[in-house]
């Protein structure tokens, strides 16, 4: 209780207006000449997003997920340690060796054989992985360059 007074008294010795005072006079408002108002002046642009301009929204989104089993294409297989690797092309004209179980955007890699490699290829905007199909590819290779 005697917090509570304490308190009490803080309050009232903030200078609570008088009821006989008179009210403080507002700040005067700045005057603005209409040849102010009309003044312009430049403001640098300075871009932060550069991106490139004949690329579509859609293929900047998708280059970071990963390729489709669509486009790859099967070059050949190395033995490498007892560990068989398959030789694939993607759309970008990138080499790579890729083991089984590699994950594709729309598919995983299972087997390499001597004639082709298998994938399973699922709907890539789906979730559902258990509902596949098989595809086959059979070794591309290169004509030699003369």
């Amino acid at each position: 209780m005697l917090a509570a007074l304490a308190l009490g008294l803080q309050l009232g010795a903030q200078g609570t207006p008088k009821p006989g005072a008179p009210a403080p006079a507002p700040a005067p408002a700045p005057v603005i000449s209409t040849d102010e108002l009309l003044v312009t002046s430049a403001i640098p642009y300075h871009p932060t997003l550069i991106r490139d301009p004949f690329a579509t929204p859609t293929d900047a989104e998708q280059t970071n997920k990963g390729d489709l089993v669509d486009d790859i294409a099967v070059k050949g297989r190395v033995v490498s340690g007892g560990k068989t690797l398959a030789v694939v092309s993607d759309a970008r004209g990138n080499v790579r060796t890729l083991p089984i179980g590699f994950k594709f955007r729309d598919g995983v890699l299972v087997a390499i054989d001597d004639k082709s490699v298998t994938f399973h290829q699922w709907d890539p905007t789906g979730t559902n992985t258990r509902i596949y199909r098989t595809i086959v590819k059979i070794y591309k290779r290169e004509e030699a360059k003369r």
